[in-house]
């Protein structure tokens, strides 16, 4: 069960901005609403304590969308996420270890010293990433033109992460991270 969750949950917040447009656009924002408003408590419930306060946070919004019917609320959850993961990756860049060399050490438990400072590096530039796709993030919802929110939040901003995981991966130095 937590499992398929977990997989609808995601699958849903991937295509969150498309959902999002389709369901406002055929007047079922209340419907998609309350059942997103399900789906986040469900996951919210299966997660760890420490990991429930962004679900909560987009709960608000949901909520927010469900008591005012102001379509905008629907739309701060792509800046929400990527303000989320500026402080993630920010703060542990001071906290230490970097997220990235977290991501690295699942993958190889016994990573060089010498790579520390080549993620800590990696993770600043997903920083300035989660900062500048956010700030375009807030455009969208601000300048009220639900296309241009839909698809660069929806497809867009995931061709430039796409793009970033790729050029990180090809620049890479194998001595020091391993492929």
């Amino acid at each position: 069960m937590k499992v398929a969750v977990t997989a609808l949950a995601t699958l849903a917040l991937v295509a969150y901005p498309f959902l999002v447009s389709y369901a406002l656009h055929q007047g079922w924002g209340s419907g998609f609403a309350m059942v997103l408003l399900g789906l986040l408590a469900l996951r919210a419930w299966l997660q760890p304590a420490q990991s429930r306060w962004l679900t909560g946070l987009a709960m608000a919004l949901v909520g927010l969308y469900t008591i005012t019917r102001e379509p905008t609320f629907l739309h701060w959850y792509p800046v929400l996420v990527n303000g989320v993961m500026l402080v993630t990756f920010g703060y542990s860049l001071r906290q230490g270890p970097s997220m990235i060399e977290r991501f690295a050490r699942m993958r190889h438990p016994d990573l060089p010293e010498a790579a520390r400072p080549y993620l800590a590096r990696v993770t600043a530039v997903w920083c300035g990433f989660f900062l500048v796709n956010g700030a375009i993030a807030c455009w969208t919802v601000l300048h009220g033109d639900a296309r241009i929110w839909t698809w660069y939040n929806g497809f867009i901003a995931y061709l430039l992460m796409g793009s970033l995981l790729l050029a990180e991966y090809l620049v890479r130095p194998n001595h020091e991270v391993g492929r």
